[in-house]
């Protein structure tokens, strides 16, 4: 820089040079290192709140999903089956559905804990995953509920409505959903 006389007619001052000094820079560099080292915890803290929620709405919506898929599957059934010898009745549902065009079709729903899915036609359509639990139970004709495992014969052609609990884990959170369903259009 050149020199700067303030007035004419004065001696001529010698003006500086501007910008900072390397204690300015090292100073707000500190600082600046303060600041954001204050706020990482928040940030981060933003981030498992957020990762937290997610994990709520995604356990939420698959569970509702399983159980609106399960209950239409019952809903469009003319019969309940006893499931496959292969198959835990407390973990599956056979269904027989009766198509206009087409001949009658056996739907098996099933749980698979090892895999945490729920399978349509095992192991065909993927309907659900994330499921950790999943529980049915069958209503007869009379009302009563009827354990599955001590299901005769003879109430299969009566079950009038299948319960379905079941419960889904994502991360964290869990969410479980309950499902009545009538058989039959």
């Amino acid at each position: 820089m050149r020199p700067v006389s303030p007035c004419p007619g004065h001696a001529e001052v010698i003006g500086l040079e501007s910008g900072f000094t390397l204690v300015e820079l090292l100073l707000a560099l500190v600082v600046a290192g303060v600041v954001l080292a204050a706020s990482f915890g928040w940030v981060w803290n933003l981030g498992v709140l957020a990762r937290v929620h997610d994990d709520r709405a995604q356990a939420g919506t698959i569970a509702a999903a399983a159980a609106r898929g399960i209950a239409d599957d019952v809903h469009a059934a003319v019969a309940v089956l006893p499931p496959p010898a292969t198959h835990d009745p407390s973990r599956a549902v056979t269904l027989l559905h009766d198509h206009v065009a087409a001949a009658p079709e056996e739907v098996t729903v099933v749980w698979d804990p090892a895999r945490k899915v729920v399978w349509r036609n095992a192991s065909g359509t993927y309907v659900a995953d994330h499921v950790t639990a999943l529980r049915v139970t069958y209503v007869l004709g009379d009302g009563r509920e009827a354990d599955p495992a001590e299901m005769t014969p003879a109430d299969w052609p009566v079950v009038s409505a299948v319960l379905v609990r079941l419960t889904t884990g994502v991360g964290s959170a869990r969410a479980s959903r309950t499902v009545l369903a009538e058989v039959g259009p």
